[in-house]
């Protein structure tokens, strides 16, 4: 094997095997925790990287046939932005949480109400889903995104710790710059290239999200040793919490089909708490960020312990 192609191939071989490489990519980058600081500076620019992988990654032909008949994604989009929020919001603040676990509450309530994680489609591609579903819904709840999430934190919080415009202009430009780089690629390379080069675009993609397991892993060790119960219980409910609202998406969608339910349910379980933390992060505390990486776990272990049952969804369509 030529030597130069040795790189090309290392990432072929981790597209391949994406979603475990995913799974454990969340335990290197707890392994190593120093390097948050240097890393945390740069998640806008990882979370664009993100988005850029999941437009090379969708098939323009099937994007246009869902943009063509938009309405499972318009449905799947309010599903995300409108009713979970109103529903886990609500419970959240009927819990009690909002006086007894005030920074817990925060994180939660803005946990629910931001779009789908950037990357949702690229998931998508690794568990062999829909892609172009995940993609076009992906694209409308972001577009809702200014003014939902603004509205369910005046709702719960009593403010808004966001500004719509500067929400709105930051989503816009990472889906529009990320879309056109992308396009430019397409039209260079062509779509032939870019379909014999999808295992390496994985295996880019799985790199990019490591980046985000560094940046969130610090806070882990010292907050698991200070008081490890605690930890354990709050984990234990992050893992709850995204299962339900994955299995509920499923239930809601059941008659689209289980795959494209299950689509729907990454979208409303797997939330962009990236933006809160690049925004907020300096102004959050401390439980906010241990919350932050908690939540990165369901993301990168679902995906593998999922794909065998997205497999058998599509069996039945």
């Amino acid at each position: 094997m030529n030597i130069l192609s040795l790189p090309g191939s290392a990432l072929a071989w981790i597209g391949r095997h994406g979603t475990q490489a995913l799974a454990v990519s969340i335990f290197v980058g707890l392994s190593v925790p120093a390097l948050s600081e240097y890393v945390k500076p740069h998640l806008a620019e990882t979370v664009f990287v993100l988005l850029l992988f999941s437009y090379l990654r969708t098939d323009p032909s099937a994007f246009g046939r869902v943009a063509r008949a938009p309405g499972m994604a318009i449905a799947a989009a309010l599903w995300v932005m409108i009713a979970m929020p109103l529903m886990f919001g609500t419970a959240y603040l009927l819990s009690g949480m909002r006086e007894s676990m005030p920074a817990l509450y925060l994180i939660m309530i803005l946990q629910v109400a931001i779009p789908p994680i950037t990357s949702s489609a690229a998931f998508a591609a690794l568990m062999g889903l829909d892609i172009a579903l995940s993609l076009f819904a992906l694209i409308v709840c972001n577009a809702l995104s200014p003014l939902t999430t603004v509205a369910f934190s005046y709702l719960f919080l009593g403010t808004s710790l966001i500004s719509p415009l500067e929400l709105g202009a930051k989503l816009f430009f990472f889906f529009a710059a990320s879309g056109a780089v992308a396009w430019i690629i397409r039209r260079l390379a062509g779509q032939r290239w870019i379909e014999e080069k999808k295992e390496a675009i994985d295996g880019l993609n799985v790199i990019a999200v490591f980046i985000f397991a560094i940046a969130a892993m610090d806070v882990v060790p010292r907050t698991v040793m200070a008081d490890p119960l605690f930890a354990l219980g709050l984990f234990g409910l992050i893992i709850a919490l995204t299962l339900l609202q994955i299995g509920l998406s499923v239930l809601v969608f059941y008659r689209a089909g289980l795959d494209r339910g299950l689509v729907i349910g990454l979208l409303a379980g797997f939330r962009n708490l990236g933006v809160v933390m690049a925004a907020l992060g300096g102004s959050l505390p401390e439980l906010a960020w241990f919350y932050f990486a908690l939540a990165q776990f369901p993301i990168y272990l679902f995906p593998a312990l999922l794909k065998p049952l997205a497999k058998r969804f599509q069996q039945h369509r």
